[in-house]
């Protein structure tokens, strides 16, 4: 199998490895749905964007770039701690206990989970996001931050093509509709949700252009540098690893 494009001029790569720029051979794979790795051959995939944008960031320390990316998503707000701050792709997460009794639901994944030792940050790709799927992540996603603040993104390349996840959102931020829609299973009412925004690839740009200078490390700067020419390089379907 080789390279090909699309009907719609996307470049598929011929093995979804090709299209990675970071740790290629993380035994994470050996585990993945088949559909998940076709899913990453496409220029085009976001998973690819969470795997190479936040594997990327993952290597730089944080107080370079985590504060910059938050404000981007929740403006006037700011992490403390963040030098403690890990990052975890692609995360199972268990349900609240109640939810099962109401329906046949079992763990669910974030595709990024930021956390310090007061907040947890969950950000999901818009790739098949529908309102009710975005909801469920709003809902696990507080159960596993327990007694921390809880806050939820929806990644975007481009509203207008993730119609549905973005009506989500701007249905949910004000944080009363989620809290009244799982108030049957969650009695707590979701007391520690402390924000939903959008977070935009663009906002990712920026931080991988600022963090390509303000690194400590020259290998810091290295990892922004490559991760932030792939990401320019998908946006003119010239991306690869």
């Amino acid at each position: 199998m080789t390279e090909h494009t699309s009907r719609s001029g996307v470049r598929i790569a011929a093995d979804f490895r090709d299209n990675l720029i970071i740790d290629r051979h993380d035994p994470v794979f050996a585990s993945m749905r088949a559909s998940k790795r076709r899913h990453l051959r496409s220029a085009n995939s976001e998973d690819a964007v969470t795997w190479n944008v936040f594997r990327s960031l993952r290597q730089i320390a944080p107080a370079v770039w985590l504060n910059d990316l938050f404000t981007a998503a929740f403006p006037r707000k700011t992490l403390t701690h963040t030098e403690d701050a890990t990052v975890e792709l692609w995360k199972t997460v268990e349900p609240p206990p109640a939810l099962p009794l109401d329906a046949d639901e079992g763990e669910s994944e974030l595709d990024v989970v930021i956390e310090t030792p007061s907040v947890v940050w969950g950000i999901a790709s818009a790739t098949r996001s529908t309102r009710d799927q975005v909801l469920r992540l709003i809902d696990v996603g507080s159960y596993h931050a327990g007694t921390r603040q809880f806050f939820f993104s929806l990644l975007i390349a481009d509203a207008s093509k993730s119609k549905e996840g973005a009506a989500a959102i701007d249905a949910y931020k004000d944080l009363v509709k989620p809290r009244e829609q799982l108030a049957s299973h969650r009695p707590d009412r979701l007391a520690n949700l402390a924000g939903i925004s959008r977070l935009a690839w663009a906002d990712l740009g920026e931080v991988l252009a600022d963090a390509a200078t303000d690194a400590g490390r020259e290998d810091e700067r290295q990892y922004a540098e490559r991760a932030l020419a792939w990401l320019r390089g998908r946006a003119t379907g010239k991306g690869g690893a």
